[in-house]
Order: structure tokens, then sequence, then C-alpha cells
């Protein structure tokens, strides 16, 4: 992971980005996913709160878990999930949550997979990334709806995420676990790259220009 001492004010004060914080892509992602798919078995159609937006609320409660509360389930209790699963992107929540609600009802099985949905989370932190540094159009650059790429990138123990840049033509990583924290300001983040790259790039073309100058102090009039 990479760190930067720019003070966010500095940032703020100087190309007046935007304050937005990342929050909790997977949380709402699922969600959305939750909303679209219901009714689940045992809701009452007739029950406002069943095909409510505000149905599902779901939020982290640790390191590796998250909980599911729902308005309109007719259990009335809350579902605790592994957060590795909202990483997959192929998971299906909807599938996992209508299991979970049919246990109880005695639902047969061939009944349930025929209400599978098959709706896969996606890889929603990426997209949220991308989404937020696209709508920023205060960075340096023509601003575009299309201007950030960001993908995950696998390894043994942990994934990081790459952003890259095509109107700079820059490229940068961030650590998965850093992207934990809901405060996060992607876009403020971002602009502390660019500055430390132009402080980088600016130190590096001194110093060639410095290497054939015998009177350095020459340079500052």
């Amino acid at each position: 992971m990479l760190e930067f001492q720019t003070p966010k004010k500095q940032i703020s004060r100087t190309w007046g980005i935007t304050d937005d914080p990342i929050g909790d892509p997977l949380a709402r992602r699922a969600e959305e996913i939750l909303r679209q798919n219901a009714p689940y078995p045992g809701d009452d159609l007739g029950k406002e709160e069943t095909l409510s937006p505000e149905r599902f609320l779901i939020y982290r409660i640790s390191e590796t878990r998250h909980v599911i509360m729902d308005s309109g389930s007719h259990l009335g209790i809350d579902y605790e999930i592994a957060s590795y699963l909202l990483h997959n992107p192929n998971f299906f929540i909807s599938d996992w949550y209508m299991k979970r609600l049919a246990e109880p009802l005695d639902v047969p099985r061939f009944m349930l997979r025929y209400r599978q949905q098959r709706t896969p989370m996606g890889d929603a932190i990426p997209e949220r990334v991308v989404n937020m540094l696209n709508a920023e159009v205060r960075l340096p650059g023509e601003s575009a709806e299309d201007r950030f790429f960001c993908h995950r990138v696998q390894y043994e123990n942990h994934s990081i995420y790459e952003i890259f840049d095509q109107e700079l033509n820059y490229y940068v990583r961030m650590d998965e676990r850093f992207l934990r924290n809901e405060k996060l300001n992607v876009s403020h983040w971002y602009a502390k790259q660019l500055l430390k790259g132009y402080q980088k790039l600016n130190s590096l073309m001194l110093a060639k220009e410095l290497e054939w100058e015998n009177n350095h102090f020459r340079l500052l009039y």
C-alpha cells in the first residue's frame, strides 16, 4: 500500500476534490441484489415492507462477518454471513438467502431450484472506485466517463486493486485491506498519489538539469 503525507485539507483547497467516502460497496451491492429478487419464501405480499426499497440493511460487524437485517422477513431475525462470500464475484446472495428463509417452511428442493435467480455479486469494490474517480471533475486532465479502470489482482494470501488513469497514463495500486475503511475518500487518496507523482517527476527532472550545472543557486533566479 502506498502512503502519502500531503494533508487532506491541502488537496481540497487546491483542487476542490469532492468529499465522498467509499462506504461499504459489498454491503450496498448485496442489498441491491436482495431487493431486486424479492419476494422470498414466507413473505407476505400484502405487507409494504416486502417490496420496500428500504427492506434490507447490511453492515460489517467484524473483519470477517457481515449481518443482514430484513424488515420484511417472516422470521424476524438477522442473519450473519461470511464477508468472503460477498467478495466472491460469482456468489449468488439472493439464492443463499432464499434457502435460509425456506428452511423452517419445509419448501421442497425442486421449488427452491425453480425459484433460483442466480444473480452474481460481481466485483463491487472496483466498480465503486471507478464510479467515484470518473465522477470527479476536478482532477488534472480531461474528465470522462471511462477515464479510469480498476480491477482486482489475487495473490496467494491477499488481493490488491490496480487503478489506471487513461488521461494521464498513470497507474497506481491499492491494498484490499485499505479499502475496508468505510471513511476512505478514494478521490482524495488518488489526488495525493498524483501530487507525489508530480513531486517525484519534478525531482527527477531537476536532478537531470543539475547534472551539468556548477552554480546550482543560479537556477533560483
